[in-house]
């Protein structure tokens, strides 16, 4: 059952788990603990660190997510790329017709 809730890509899930948890760890123990090696404060190497690590587990959260999405087996629709072409080329057709005009000193 648990399984089954996480998806197919089980190993990117758990390794999305773990920078999470480890990143909070870092970053909680460099903001409550007085971390000092000969007089030098490095609360905020962990701090920044914790953060990068949490940030950096955003990559494994995506491609698990991007692993779980189902397609259809049949041909996709393609109404929603071809209104994406139409209001683009319109878009553009705008902007060619805009004459900009530029103003010397």
């Amino acid at each position: 059952m648990a399984v089954r809730c996480i998806g197919r890509c089980v190993l990117l899930f758990c390794l999305a788990i773990c920078f999470d948890v480890v990143g909070l760890v870092v970053l909680l123990i460099g903001i409550f603990a007085n971390l000092r090696l000969n007089g030098v404060f490095y609360g905020d190497f962990l701090i920044f660190t914790g953060a990068l690590v949490v940030f950096l587990s955003l990559i494994w959260w995506i491609m698990w997510y991007t692993g779980n999405v189902e397609v259809a087996a049949d041909e996709p629709d393609r109404s929603t790329l071809d209104n994406f072409a139409q209001w683009a080329r319109k878009f553009s057709e705008r902007l060619s017709k805009i004459e900009i005009h530029h103003v010397l000193p």
